[in-house]
């Protein structure tokens, strides 16, 4: 059997994690709830097996979206999520190469997925800007899992 295969078929660590992603809009998610050292990025911090320098590449994309939807944001709130939106579907790609590669866990892939999914179901800048502080939350966590 190959990496892959076994890969797909393992335990799903953030399967809990993931399914309150898929059920609440990322925008209701309160600051305790993200940022607490027991809240939601802690747990996933923890649980999920992916390396730091794998983490951070995904928080760099994601910032980058950001940051340039910050700018954009101005002159017309509407369009900037629409741009925003494009660079956030390049990140899907990305991540689904990372899985095929055996970079991340399938697991891990997924629960980015779902997080995806919820921006693009709640399009807001408030969606993007509470992804970003769940994501810059999960690596300030993901450096101190081993305690």
């Amino acid at each position: 059997m190959n990496g892959r295969y076994q890969q797909r078929n393992q335990e799903d660590p953030l399967r809990e994690l993931r399914e309150e992603i898929e059920k609440k809009p990322i925008t209701e998610f309160t600051d305790k709830e993200i940022f607490h050292r027991n809240g939601h990025a802690s747990r996933v911090a923890k649980k999920a097996d992916v390396s730091s320098v794998q983490l951070r590449k995904v928080f760099q994309e994601f910032k980058a979206i950001v940051d340039k939807l910050k700018k954009e944001k101005e002159s017309d709130p509407n369009e900037a999520i629409e741009r925003a939106m494009g660079r956030l579907y390049k990140l899907y790609a990305i991540l689904e190469y990372q899985a095929n590669r055996n970079v991340i866990k399938e697991y891990f892939k997924n629960y980015m997925f779902a997080l995806f999914n919820n921006i693009e179901n709640h399009k807001s800048i408030e969606a993007f800007e509470k992804a970003y502080d769940l994501l810059m939350a999960i690596v300030a966590y993901s450096k101190t899992k081993k305690s």
